[in-house]
């Protein structure tokens, strides 16, 4: 425990020294970009996640990795993303497309029971494709502007719609609704360590970046703007899903960028 506080105390050091010094990293045209007036805010606070990250998430993730075994990580992706099927189903209703929303309440069925809670995706053999959807999706299918780029505290890129989007998406989880603290955090974090070494080999690549700040805020921008056209705009990088810890392939989309 004693170990654990020191290394708590010094991402919150590492962490404060950052955004005491921030400043200085700042471009002088910082915030000319129309889609991210907040840019000084954003670095400061994308500095922030990245000691938080380096110091102490990334480590874990790995270690996640290096201790389980791949087919065990899939299984729990999977499980992960059967509980998703809820919010997916709603949102596509709510977007109107009533077909793809039954489509994921059949795949929830499936994969709980079948399926062994998700741990394996039998409707995906029988022909039942994920139809993944999120509320801020739907605001924006709904004619709701994205505002500003935004990057939040811990969970990164994001936008003033998405942001607000996570609210709905926190009470369609059915995991917000078991009531014992004994399982609902440590399923929190288990989501979390998931989602970040799902996104170990696209934060890898976007490291190696001139200015990983850039490409991180241009990856997710056309990465959203892919999902909520459902990858049908050719301008758009359509074959992509970077940023998105839970889509079926987002190693292999960060492995065919990384090869451009």
């Amino acid at each position: 425990m004693f170990k654990l506080n020191r290394l708590i105390l010094k991402v919150v050091a590492a962490a404060g020294i950052v955004a005491l010094s921030g400043c200085a990293s700042v471009p002088d045209n910082s915030g000319e970009n129309p889609a991210d007036p907040l840019e000084s805010m954003n670095r400061q606070i994308f500095a922030f996640n990245d000691v938080f990250d380096t110091v102490l998430i990334r480590p874990i993730a790995k270690g996640y990795q290096f201790v389980t075994p791949k087919p065990v990580r899939e299984g729990i992706t999977r499980v992960f993303q059967n509980t998703m099927e809820p919010a997916n189903a709603v949102n596509n209703v709510l977007q109107g497309k009533v077909e793809d929303g039954i489509l994921s309440l059949f795949r929830l069925m499936i994969n709980s029971t079948v399926g062994l809670v998700g741990i394996f995706d039998v409707a995906k053999e029988v022909d039942i494709p994920r139809k993944p959807e999120d509320f801020g999706q739907t605001m924006a299918v709904w004619g709701i502007p994205n505002g500003p780029y935004l990057v939040l505290p811990i969970f990164g890129p994001s936008n003033v719609r998405d942001a607000v989007g996570l609210v709905p998406e926190l009470f369609m989880d059915p995991n917000t609704y078991i009531g014992e603290d004994w399982f609902v955090w440590p399923w929190w974090g288990a989501k979390f360590v998931n989602a970040r070494e799902r996104l170990l080999p696209v934060t890898d690549m976007l490291d190696k970046a001139v200015d990983p700040y850039i490409a991180t805020r241009d990856a997710y921008l056309q990465a959203r703007q892919s999902a909520i056209q459902d990858g049908d705009d050719p301008a758009i990088l359509s074959d992509t899903n970077l940023l998105d810890p839970f889509a079926d392939d987002v190693a292999t989309d960060a492995k065919k960028d990384t090869k451009k």
